[in-house]
C-alpha cells in the first residue's frame, strides 16, 4: 500500500469515530445543574448579587454568543451554515431547518452550559418568547481560534412540566430581556 492510501485510510477512520462520539453524545438528553432531587419547592429562587453577576457573565462568554450569531446567519441565509447545523442527523428532531424560525427571531437564554466531551461546550437555551421547548446546542472552538456551532436539537429532558417549574423557579432569569441573546 502506498501512503496516500494509508492517509485516505486513517482520514476515513478518524471521521468514523467522531461520527460515532457525535451520534453518541447528541443522542442523550443532557441533566440541569439544578437535578429534580434538589428542588426544595416550586417558590421563586432568590439569588445573591454574586450568583447573579456569575450568571449573567455566560452572556459574553464566546460558545454562547457564537449561538446568536448562528441563529442570525440562519435568518439571513441559511446556506451560510453547515449540513449538519441545518439538517442534524436527519431524524426531524434536530438541525435548524426543523423547528420554526420564530424561535430564532426571538431572544434566548442560558439554561446550562458545561464541556462536551467531545470538545467545546454544551449549552441548553431556552426562547422565553416560545418557552415550549429547551434546545441543545453544540458549539466548537476551532483551531484558528474561531468557534462554529456544530449540534442544535430539542433536549428532551426539559419537558412541558420541567420548562414550568423552572419559568416559576428562575422568572427573573428566565425571562430576563436585558442579558438575553
Amino acid at each position: 500500500m502506498n501512503s496516500k492510501n494509508i492517509y485516505l485510510m486513517l482520514l476515513v477512520t478518524t471521521l468514523l469515530v467522531l461520527g460515532v462520539v457525535f451520534n453518541f453524545r447528541i443522542g442523550k438528553p443532557t441533566q440541569p445543574i439544578i437535578q429534580d432531587n434538589q428542588k426544595p419547592q416550586e417558590t421563586e429562587q432568590k439569588m445573591t448579587d454574586a450568583e447573579l453577576q456569575d450568571y449573567y457573565s455566560l452572556y459574553k462568554n464566546p460558545f454562547v454568543l457564537q449561538i446568536r450569531t448562528t441563529l442570525n446567519s440562519y435568518l439571513d441565509d441559511p446556506n451560510s451554515l453547515s449540513e449538519t447545523v441545518l439538517e442534524g442527523l436527519g431524524d426531524g428532531k434536530s438541525g435548524l431547518t426543523n423547528f420554526s424560525s420564530n424561535y430564532y427571531k426571538g431572544r434566548f437564554v442560558v439554561m446550562e452550559i458545561k464541556n462536551s466531551v467531545a470538545g467545546g461546550e454544551e449549552i441548553n437555551i431556552l426562547f422565553p418568547d416560545k418557552p415550549d421547548k429547551v434546545f441543545w446546542v453544540w458549539v466548537y472552538k476551532l483551531a484558528d481560534g474561531g468557534y462554529e456551532t456544530r449540534g442544535f436539537k430539542e433536549n428532551p429532558y426539559y419537558t412541558h412540566e420541567r420548562i414550568d417549574y423552572y419559568l416559576k423557579q428562575y422568572p427573573m432569569l428566565l425571562q430576563d430581556e436585558l442579558h438575553a441573546l
